[in-house]
């Protein structure tokens, strides 16, 4: 898992400044609740600062993958996505085609192969070019192509690579509107999906996965590591209990949040406003690392702010003009200990499984919720209403998630987590 403003990638241009490349990790998360109410011709909230460019990179990371048999092996950049089933790669044989540094040689690797229409895999049941096809849309891209057949690789635990044949992906032939990259050449080549569906890796590799993969984010949110299947292991101690609460990993990985408390008030929040709408999508609480930061739904966001704002009153701090920031509460001060100045404790209670009242606490590290983004004395929330004033989803982003290891047990639909050191 690696962040997509990594230098190591070099994706983001080298002129943009810190403030640029803090709204751009900003959009991203409004991009990706925006993504899950389908809000197609929404207004993003995207700012002016290289809006386009932001506006297709709604996700905040990627990962490599390694396809084929032929040497050297390809081993593409893609978006890692858990909210799409779809794993797909521009073509080498691509008719319409984005700027990319290398696509896949269809034609050399030996072991690729089309996909006949008859197998099960084939669904919807696309035709092209009188082979099994596909289509996919990302942000304002298209794609569509061959639903094509070959061996991925993977490294396990132990360092040893291992193959995997017959694995079903999307050959991207006729590409339009992607953004992907800068104008130096682009490295991302397509998307990893992670979501439930027939054509899921998940799905596919299921004898293996087994359902089952953990992650933990490090706090500086450099690159991470997820593990599937028997290796996808939690563990914690006397002082750190693992906790179990219920997900739907159908509806892009729900969680049943109950309510929000700070200083050890619950807040007066409807938790009708977290329930999932499964039609659309317009509602609902989604563990999703592809948001940097956490997004809430704007009614539960504005009760959130005002009970921040009446705990640093006590400490006289005045919250700078909201046009001013990247984030909508930030203050011009800085948090002083020796003054017995502290960060408020936000706890989210989780419903440990529908239909039963009891519930599970997640308490938020307030170093990850309250952030240095004004100056080197002043911090900010680091948590986003949706980006206009009707509710949408909420998000718990990869910023949140960070040294808390999560195992997402699909076929058990249940989240396990415990405080851990990335």
């Amino acid at each position: 898992m690696i962040p997509i403003d990594s230098p190591d990638l070099q994706i983001l241009p080298k002129h943009f400044t810190t403030t640029e490349r803090a709204y751009f990790l900003r959009n991203i998360s409004l991009s990706r609740a925006f993504y899950y109410a389908n809000k197609k011709n929404a207004k993003l909230g995207v700012n002016s600062i290289r809006g386009s460019f932001a506006d297709i990179q709604r996700n905040y990371f990627v990962t490599q993958i390694t396809i084929g048999t032929h040497e050297p092996p390809f081993t593409p950049v893609v978006i890692l996505d858990t909210s799409v089933d779809q794993t797909w790669i521009q073509c080498a044989t691509c008719k319409s085609c984005f700027t990319l540094k290398d696509s896949f040689p269809m034609e050399e690797s030996t072991s690729y192969s089309l996909m006949n229409p008859e197998d099960s895999r084939c669904s919807p049941r696309i035709i092209y070019d009188g082979s099994c096809g596909f289509e996919a849309s990302y942000g304002k891209g298209h794609t569509k192509g061959y639903l094509g057949i070959d061996t991925f690789s993977f490294t396990d635990t132990a360092g040893q690579t291992q193959y995997f044949s017959n694995i079903a992906f999307g050959c991207g032939i006729e590409n339009k509107d992607f953004g992907f990259g800068n104008e130096s050449g682009n490295v991302i080549a397509g998307v990893h999906g992670l979501g439930i569906g027939p054509k899921s890796i998940m799905t596919q590799m299921n004898s293996e996965i087994k359902g089952r993969f953990t992650y933990c984010i490090s706090s500086d949110l450099s690159s991470s590591t997820i593990v599937f299947g028997d290796d996808a292991q939690i563990k914690g101690d006397d002082a750190r209990k693992v906790q179990t609460i219920a997900m739907d990993p159908d509806a892009h990985y729900h969680l049943y949040l109950a309510a929000i408390t700070v200083e050890g008030v619950r807040l007066p929040i409807d938790p009708y406003l977290f329930e999932l709408d499964k039609q659309d999508y317009t509602s609902g609480f989604f563990i999703d690392p592809g948001a940097t930061f956490m997004v809430l739904t704007n009614t539960a966001y504005l009760t959130l702010r005002t009970v921040v704002e009446q705990y640093f009153s006590k400490y006289e701090f005045k919250a700078l003009a909201t046009d001013a920031n990247m984030f909508d509460l930030c203050y011009p001060n800085k948090i002083d200990p020796n003054k017995g100045q502290v960060y408020p404790s936000i706890i989210f209670n989780f419903i440990k499984s529908p239909g039963d009242s009891g519930e599970v606490d997640l308490p938020l590290d307030p170093d990850k919720v309250f952030g240095n983004f004004v100056n080197e004395n002043g911090f900010c929330m680091q948590i986003l209403p949706t980006a206009d004033s009707s509710d949408g989803p909420s998000i718990f982003g990869a910023y949140q998630q960070a040294d808390i290891q999560f195992l997402f047990d699909v076929d058990a639909k249940l989240l396990s987590f415990v405080p851990q050191t990335c």
